[in-house]
């Protein structure tokens, strides 16, 4: 895989910190052109301020798209990302005029794409997702290819994973889209996680990027604080699913058949297959590629 992966970034960063450690793949990996960034779900203003923050850490010029606030067919209450917190108050003043239309941006991004692979790598609900497929086919025949963190077949979780639950109809639309689709979940994601050594070690960098992402990451766990003081450390949701994007062998693929039944559940059926799922995963080699591209 020697040419650059042209990316489409769909994410809900600031709620979870790993849509950050996602985006920061995509910002720092020698092999991902990143196009763009959409932003979906809740308070979609304030997220796109944070992804802007972290792209200038960068000095890269890439656009930002605040996308759909709300699932398919329902309203839901607006909220405050919590790593807004970590922003000061002027840069998120000159960093919050934007694009609101994201679908539509990505939709433009799309159809002028041309020649080479563009892959749409998604990391958080799948509305803006679907109403690219729906609303504009002609746009999303230039899309390669699909990568989700989206999902589980783990026997252990009857519930469905976040991503998958927000927006069930969205998930459909996705799986039955017949676009070519790769599904990193649960099954190898809660393997891939940062220790405190991890991020002591990235706190040694001298990067902005690095910097910037370990204060979002501070202002995450400050909400996340446990009544006996502790804190909980990054899951690399996000990131495996940006990495595997242009470095595939980090898991291993099988295809599958999937369904997505009322409740944004995953589910094996017999069939032809749809997708390609991450049934394996290497965790060593994730955390050791992620701390290579960051410190």
């Amino acid at each position: 895989m020697s040419e650059r992966v042209c990316v489409l970034l769909d994410t809900d960063i600031g709620d979870d910190i790993d849509d950050a450690w996602a985006l920061a793949v995509c910002l720092t990996h020698p092999k991902i052109n990143l196009l763009g960034v959409s932003t979906v779900y809740g308070d979609t203003v304030a997220r796109s301020v944070i992804a802007r923050w972290l792209i200038e850490a960068t000095g890269k010029k890439v656009d930002v798209a605040a996308g759909e606030s709300h699932p398919i067919g329902k309203t839901i209450q607006l909220f405050r990302p919590n790593q807004m917190k970590a922003i000061p108050e002027e840069d998120e003043r000159r960093l919050k005029v934007g694009r609101t239309d994201g679908v539509a941006f990505l939709a433009e991004k799309a159809k002028a794409f041309d020649g080479g692979e563009l892959v749409l790598l998604t990391v958080g609900p799948l509305t803006n997702a679907a109403k690219l497929l729906t609303e504009y086919p002609e746009a999303a025949r230039k899309i390669t290819r699909i990568v989700s963190m989206v999902g589980t077949l783990l026997p252990d979780h009857p519930n469905p994973e976040y991503n998958a639950a927000v927006d069930p109809k969205a998930t459909r639309i996705l799986f039955e889209s017949g676009k070519p689709l790769t599904m990193i979940g649960l099954d190898v994601t809660l393997r891939c996680r940062f220790n405190e050594a991890d991020l002591e070690e990235l706190g040694r960098s001298e990067k902005l990027l690095t910097r910037r992402l370990l204060a979002l990451t501070k202002a995450w766990q400050d909400a996340h604080r446990r009544s006996d003081g502790s804190v909980p450390l990054p899951i690399l949701h996000d990131p495996l699913a940006a990495l595997v994007v242009v470095e595939p062998e980090l898991v291993t693929l099988t295809p599958m058949k999937i369904v997505v039944d009322e409740r944004g559940r995953t589910l094996k059926a017999e069939g032809e297959a749809n997708c390609l799922v991450a049934t394996d995963v290497h965790p060593s080699a994730v955390v050791g590629r992620l701390k290579g591209l960051l410190m």
